[in-house]
């Protein structure tokens, strides 16, 4: 009897692990087509319905010019805002097929995950096939569209569109195997199934935005020994509604390909060893900018809850300072400090009508900041340092009020290091508990524009130093480093003492979102910060 009672159990396990392994996140880039996405949703949901034995939920991605997917997103959120198997996601940037998978794949939940063009261009029977060849253990299947198997069902006027589109993608093809040594024949087939496992460590990698997305993929799986299946795929054409404009994307997909041949030339696809426990602690990773937008706080949030970062910088006049706070607050070990901003936004003083018109009675433009001082040559103007105290008094105690607890301070577009502020608000700043701030002292900018910082940060050295304020020493990574993923890694695990690394993360580009007065250039970056952060936790 105990023996029958075990064996049930078992059984009853396996099975239940089966379902489980069974739930489906379906993830449609859908360029903002109005009308159109909509009954393509409702086909999807039905057959799923109908054929799919587990949780599944699709994730629709709408991205595309501004107008045009805020239209599409009401008319999505209008008909499926109730239904909790479709998720609605917003991506603007980076542009690209690429990035808006990637940006929606934070909001999937489920253990396998397919992408499918937003037409459904294809017999949707190929999920239950490719969900049994993960089972016998390939980590992705991707549909092929020249097996022999392979089915093409289209009305004639089509021909002439589908015939370019398939001596387009051979040459592509040709092109790819050549470079890359990739076997696979179809490299761009627009439905595929992988597990969660590989699809992150393919977002990881994935500096690609764009069409040539795929290529990546594969790369990953070859240079980590990912088994990889093709199976056959029957394709459905109804309409001529392709948004690939093969002149255009010919010339995108040479650049994409040079990056790529660069990438995996510096073994960027291949295995790396985590960082350790006593590196990982010498990394005082510092994200700037929090409460400028929603997606730089989820993308500060989620790197904070996996131990990448360790210190928060708030703006404390930003417009979403307060979206995801107290989750941020609830984080162990994180350290929070105020982002003194003069350079965005409206200032508290300003609100309350307290600045001066030869001081901060308007928000100032950092080039107008920096021409006073002469290119820090020369301390700012009396009237101008008495409302930049003032105006940090305001945003520390605002912070403060709302429960937060302050440990430093730095700046937006780092104005703390021009002549004369250090000085003014040092006093200030101790008597409010941030005893500790930022010097931007890495020589490794010689000869970029960033170089600026460290003649700054040598004239506010003194300053901090009669002050009492202490700093660690600094690294500024560039976008390179976050595109070089593993080569980046390698560098930080050289570290022998702590050291502040500073990084604007975002989940996805939303600063086109905001408020003239609030916007910033810096966008669409922030999402591969993000992902190079993230590829440091696993």
């Amino acid at each position: 009897m105990v023996v029958l009672q075990y064996l049930a159990a078992l059984i009853l396990r396996d099975t239940c692990q089966a379902m489980v392994n069974r739930d489906l996140s379906i993830i449609i880039p859908a360029k903002a087509s109005g009308g159109f996405i909509l009954n393509k949703v409702e086909r999807l949901l039905d057959y799923l319905q109908l054929h799919w034995h587990g949780l599944f939920e699709v994730v629709v991605c709408v991205n595309g010019e501004l107008t045009e997917v805020h239209k599409t997103h009401a008319m999505l959120e209008a008909k499926f805002s109730e239904d909790s198997r479709v998720v609605l996601h917003q991506h603007l940037a980076p542009s690209g097929k690429g990035a808006a998978l990637q940006s929606a794949f934070l909001k999937s939940q489920y253990n396998l995950i397919a992408f499918i063009d937003a037409d459904l261009p294809f017999d949707l029977a190929f999920l239950s096939q490719a969900e049994e060849v993960v089972r016998e253990g390939s980590s992705l299947v991707v549909g092929n569209r020249r097996l022999a198997k392979s089915r093409v069902h289209l009305p004639t006027k089509l021909l002439p569109s589908l015939f370019k589109r398939h001596v387009f993608g051979l040459f592509y093809n040709q092109v790819v195997r050549l470079l890359f040594g990739i076997q696979q024949s179809d490299t761009q087939c627009g439905i595929k199934l992988m597990t969660r496992e590989f699809a992150t460590k393919l977002f990881c990698h994935l500096t690609c935005h764009g069409f040539s997305y795929d290529i990546e993929m594969f790369l990953l799986a070859q240079g980590q020994g990912d088994k990889v299946a093709s199976i056959p795929v029957t394709l459905i054409h109804d309409h001529d509604q392709s948004t690939l404009r093969l002149g255009g994307e010919l010339i995108r997909s040479t650049k994409s390909l040079i990056h790529l041949k660069y990438k995996k030339n510096r073994g960027e696809y291949q295995p790396r060893s985590p960082l350790s426990k006593s590196q990982n602690e010498l990394l005082q990773i510092t994200s700037d900018d929090w409460g400028i937008s929603p997606a730089v706080n989820e993308g500060m949030l989620k790197l904070a809850q996996l131990g990448v970062i360790k210190r928060v910088s708030i703006m404390a006049n930003s417009l979403h300072k307060e979206y995801l706070l107290d989750e941020l607050k609830a984080v162990t070990g994180i350290q929070l400090g105020l982002h003194f901003n003069l350079t965005n936004g409206v200032l508290l003083g300003q609100k309350t009508g307290h600045h001066h018109m030869d001081g901060l009675a308007q928000t100032a433009p950092l080039l107008r900041l920096i021409k006073q001082s002469w290119f820090g040559c020369r301390t700012l103007s009396a009237p101008l340092l008495k409302d930049i105290e003032e105006e940090f008094t305001l945003q520390v105690k605002a912070l403060q009020q709302q429960g937060v607890v302050l440990s430093y301070f730095d700046s937006h577009h780092h104005v703390h290091l021009l002549p004369g502020i250090i000085d003014r608000i040092a006093p200030q700043a101790k008597n409010l508990g941030l005893g500790h701030t930022r010097l931007v002292l890495d020589w490794s900018l010689l000869g970029k524009p960033q170089f600026l910082l460290c003649w700054f940060s040598l004239r506010a050295k003194r300053a901090v130093q009669r002050a009492g304020l202490t700093y660690l020493p600094f690294r500024y990574p560039r976008r390179k480093q976050f595109m070089l993923r593993n080569q980046w890694q390698r560098q930080l695990a050289k570290l022998t003492q702590p050291t502040e690394i500073i990084c604007h993360p975002a989940t996805h580009g939303d600063l086109q979102l905001l408020p003239k007065e609030y916007t910033d250039h810096y966008d669409g970056a922030r999402v591969d910060e993000f992902w190079a952060l993230y590829n440091l936790s696993r």
